[in-house]
């Protein structure tokens, strides 16, 4: 893996780091091409400037020789002599290098009405000037020479030089510059001229350099070559347009088209930038030309130079690179070893020290944290399955022990149930005696007059109600005191209940204590991210099981207060029947026993006392009613409490059902807190 990264990163960042310094290369050679094409044409134009101005002010010194002696002779020729004019003339010769020789050409019959031509020439020969007339006659013909129809159509003040032309007498390049003769009236009277050689001028433009192969050409407005470096072109008059080199050719008529500018032609081998310029007045054409392998030296030397520098600077950054990318492969190497171990749940391996201050030791950083608040946690949740596991054995034996307490109810609810049966069964014979009484009462009363008959009778019968009460006093008394312990035991074991709530507020807290712990662990795997998806699938289920088990508790506890209730109102209902039992019934099963002992020893006095049966019978009656009335209400209460012990029963039932959910989520939850605690211990944590 660190050579592919290696690899990787070096193949990544070497080209784009070659292909940035290739093209900057690249463009710093462009830019430089440009420069250097600036500057060579900003050379190229200072020197064109330079030389034009050069000829410039030459071929102006001569338009103004040739007008000075148009002026002079307009004001003098009909005053002065050919002789005052060959002296003027001579002068100006004279002090001018470039004049070869200077004439005057007059209108036929100006100067000299009885001649056509005039006009006298003078040259310069050797160290003398000389006159000539030799092109004073019809056959050379002056009229319709250049020089004088140029004159002719100029105004007064100018002067103009012809196109140059090669006079082979001479053996140079002439050219001729005429200025009009005009007389105060602004006649025409005639033309000076003055013949200049251009040697200097071609000595200047053979003077034009620049570099090592920068040199110049003159051509004339239409394109002839005045100079050349080859001196045939010049002196047969080539037109630059005509050359045989086509490309030449096709850059001369480029030339020609403008004024200034630059081209380019190649001849053989050899490539060439030319620039040109404009000679003002004359329009003849200055081209600099110089080879374009010149004008690339400096491009390919700094060229040359940058791919140096570039070979050097990717070897540099290679190696820059290289160092680089193994050290923090060497720390990666170790952030994963680091890693692989934590990956194995080892949490007692030594944590990272990487102390640098980048983006490999903040990982690391980070990673000795997520280790050290991993183990933690880990630790934590070992701790708490660990406690869990043995609060839900607790909670399943609580669970057992509340099942038992429950059956125990059960059982003591049904013996209430049969004693609240048993109690009905006596009331009704209770009942059914008190009838009996009242019809032997009535039978007594309509009877009267045969008590003495029935004596016998009564008395048997004051015994067997006397045997009767007793009994039915014993039998009341005994359950009466049964009831009174059995409402008393059944209160103790109501307390049992009300543990049952303490109990369910304990798993109330330990839930929520579940529940908070399954937060904090679904955090922490979160913040885990991967490796922790795990523990998020065990906190979710124990937020569940801890969610299930809140909800069970609550549904105790409101079942809890159902029963708790229910012993109340059969502990009130007990009581108030053991009250009437004991203050009601009791009573008067003694005054049934007194009754009968009484009967039993009035017996012989019932003879005596016939009189006083009737009133007797009244009263007998009457109380008779009273005991129906006691023994009616002794129903209702036994009917009643039988309802409440079928409530609580049921009550019991319920809770029984739910201490038996409760002891099913206790061992749910101790086998999820075995799992979670299995899970837990794959990590080695000491």
């Amino acid at each position: 893996m660190t050579r592919s990264i290696k690899a990787k990163i070096l193949l990544g960042i070497l080209p784009l780091f070659a292909g940035a310094l290739i093209i900057m290369t690249i463009i710093s050679a462009v830019r430089s091409n440009a420069i250097i094409s600036k500057q060579v044409e900003a050379t190229a134009s200072q020197t064109l400037e330079a030389a034009v101005n050069t000829m410039d002010g030459q071929l102006q010194e001569v338009r103004r020789s040739a007008m000075d002696i148009s002026r002079a002779v307009s004001a003098t020729y009909q005053s002065a002599t050919l002789d005052d004019l060959k002296t003027m003339l001579v002068d100006i010769i004279g002090d001018n290098d470039m004049v070869l020789g200077s004439g005057l050409w007059f209108e036929p019959y100006v100067y000299d009405p009885a001649e056509k031509y005039i006009g006298p020439y003078w040259y310069k020969d050797g160290g003398s000037v000389v006159e000539t007339w030799d092109y004073s006659n019809a056959e050379y013909d002056y009229f319709v020479q250049e020089y004088y129809t140029n004159a002719a159509a100029m105004a007064p003040g100018h002067a103009e030089i012809t196109d140059p032309y090669y006079d082979p007498t001479s053996d140079c390049i002439m050219a001729t510059c005429s200025a009009p003769l005009f007389n105060s009236n602004n006649e025409y009277l005639g033309c000076v001229t003055v013949d200049i050689e251009l040697s200097s001028i071609e000595a200047a433009t053979a003077a034009i350099t620049m570099g090592k192969t920068g040199s110049a050409m003159l051509t004339t407005s239409s394109g002839t070559y005045l100079y050349a470096q080859d001196p045939s072109k010049a002196a047969s008059e080539l037109n630059i347009t005509a050359d045989p080199n086509a490309s030449l050719a096709a850059m001369g008529s480029k030339v020609l088209a403008a004024s200034s500018g630059s081209a380019s032609y190649s001849a053989g081998s050899d490539a060439y930038r030319t620039f040109f310029a404009t000679v003002p007045e004359v329009e003849w054409r200055l081209i600099l030309q110089i080879t374009e392998a010149e004008l690339g030296e400096d491009v390919k030397s700094l060229l040359t130079v940058n791919i140096l520098v570039l070979i050097v600077a990717l070897i540099l950054g290679a190696l820059t690179i290289f160092f680089i990318i193994n050290g923090i492969t060497r720390l990666l190497s170790a952030v994963t070893a680091f890693s692989d171990e934590l990956a194995k749940g080892d949490f007692t391996v030594e944590p990272l020290s990487i102390h640098s201050k980048d983006e490999v030791g903040q990982m690391s950083e980070s990673l000795n944290n997520m280790y050290s608040s991993n183990k933690n946690i880990i630790q934590s949740i070992s701790d708490e399955s660990a406690e869990i596991s043995d609060a839900s054995s607790t909670l399943s034996a609580m669970s057992e022990e509340l099942n038992a307490e429950f059956s125990k109810i059960q059982e003591n609810m049904s013996i209430v149930n049969d004693a609240m049966m048993s109690t009905g069964a006596a009331t009704q014979q209770v009942s059914a005696s008190v009838t009996e009484v009242n019809t032997s009462v009535q039978r007594l009363a309509q009877e009267t007059e045969q008590t003495a008959q029935e004596v016998a009778r009564i008395k048997a019968r004051a015994k067997e109600i006397q045997e009767s009460s007793l009994k039915s006093h014993d039998a009341a008394i005994s359950i009466a005191s049964q009831r009174s312990a059995e409402v008393e035991a059944a209160g103790n074991k109501a307390e049992v209940v009300h543990e049952i709530g303490n109990l369910a507020t304990a798993i109330s807290n330990i839930a929520e204590q579940i529940n908070l712990l399954s937060l904090n662990a679904s955090i922490e795997a979160a913040r885990a991210g991967e490796a922790g998806r795990g523990f998020a699938v065990v906190a979710s289920e124990i937020n569940k099981l801890a969610t299930e088990t809140a909800d069970a508790v609550q549904q105790i506890q409101v079942t809890i207060v159902s029963i708790e209730e229910a012993f109340s109102d059969l502990s009130s209902s007990s009581g108030k029947l053991l009250e009437f039992v004991t203050e009601t019934v009791t009573p008067d099963y003694k005054n049934f026993v007194e009754i009968g002992r009484q009967y039993g020893d009035d017996a012989a006095l019932f003879g005596d006392l016939a009189s006083q049966i009737d009133s007797m019978t009244e009263n007998i009656r009457c109380s008779m009613d009273e005991v129906n009335d006691a023994v009616n209400n002794i129903a209702e209460s036994t009917q009643e409490t039988s309802t409440r012990s079928s409530d609580v029963t049921e009550s019991v039932d319920s809770v029984s059902q739910a201490v038996d959910s409760v002891a099913d989520m206790a061992t749910k939850q101790q086998i999820t807190a075995d799992k979670l605690l299995k899970m837990v211990q794959r990590f080695k944590l000491q």
